[in-house]
């Protein structure tokens, strides 16, 4: 699916605009929760946490800059990654689909990705079809995962009247350890069968800030994702979207996972559709609008996707 043109409310003179119910949404989110004179995203960390404390940190300062990256993959202004932008749009343009949110923490990424399409469907720029979507949300946190459900249960009503209805399962999960993922994904593939429903969506959002040894433990993890995602009759694409990848230790890992899905589905490297050398993955950069400061925010997106249909 292509877009005709990008509407004001997404992308306004050079500069993207998040999606403003999502914004007013996470704006009443920390309201309610008294965060929201704690909001100075230039001094936050960029990786969350187990403790309630780097939680609480990460969804007040971190959740906007996750949100816009996704965003700005998704409506491509520039037409530089289209294969990208297709895939998302495409795998979410109707039916059912389960999306796997690997690290999801509080969930910019896919609530970002969601809220777009819902924007795009509000200003007929796209179709307005049924869409059953069915996250597992999967995170060491259980506070972070709790955030994600109280922001999505916020977005529903409005997502629902662009005929978009989520269910969301989070599992508290250590990634480190293949043999929890191993569960966690029984009982996910199991709920798609019971919905006769073979299209997946894997997302990664912003896990560089762990460094190689921390991305290196969860290798395993994503490998077995990876294989188990990889079988014909599943049609399958992970979007991994990173801030910068200044090392080439990251692209080298997401080549290995991509190898997996290839090697595994078909026993070749043919069948598995991606952008370009995964390892050299360009950073782009671009503006947005602060929605909570009015400040021009200056950030980077590196993306990374592969499908094996």
């Amino acid at each position: 699916m292509s877009l005709k043109h990008t509407p004001q409310t997404l992308w306004d003179k050079g500069q993207l605009c998040l999606a403003k119910k999502l914004c007013d949404i996470y704006t009443d989110f920390l309201n309610e929760k008294g965060w929201l004179k704690n909001y100075q995203p230039k001094t936050s960390g960029d990786i969350g946490g187990a403790s309630s404390a780097q939680a609480q940190d990460h969804v007040t300062n971190r959740f906007l800059n996750s949100a816009a990256r996704m965003q700005y993959v998704c409506i491509d202004v520039n037409n530089e990654q289209p294969k990208s932008r297709m895939m998302v749009l495409d795998q979410l343009a109707q039916g059912e689909i389960f999306i796997l949110d690997l690290a999801a923490g509080h969930g910019a990424g896919t609530l970002s990705i969601l809220s777009t399409i819902c924007e795009l469907r509000d200003q007929k720029i796209i179709p307005t079809l049924p869409l059953n979507v069915n996250i597992r949300g999967i995170d060491m946190s259980p506070d972070a995962l709790n955030y994600y459900a109280e922001i999505l249960e916020k977005l529903k009503p409005w997502l629902a009247t662009n005929a978009i209805y989520t269910k969301l399962t989070f599992s508290v999960c250590d990634m480190n350890i293949s043999g929890q993922i191993n569960e966690v994904l029984d009982d996910f593939f199991e709920e798609a069968k019971a919905k006769k429903s073979n299209r997946f969506l894997c997302t990664i959002s912003a896990v560089s800030g762990i460094k190689k040894e921390g991305v290196e433990r969860m290798m395993d993890s994503l490998k077995l994702i990876a294989a188990r995602l990889s079988h014909k009759q599943k049609s399958s694409s992970w979007l991994w979207v990173e801030p910068k990848l200044e090392k080439s230790w990251l692209g080298t890992f997401v080549e290995s996972i991509s190898f997996t899905l290839k090697q595994i589905f078909s026993g070749s490297s043919s069948s598995s559709d991606s952008e370009e050398d995964i390892s050299k993955a360009p950073t782009r950069n671009f503006q947005w609008i602060d929605p909570i400061n009015d400040h021009v925010t200056n950030s980077r997106v590196v993306v990374m996707q592969f499908k094996n249909l």
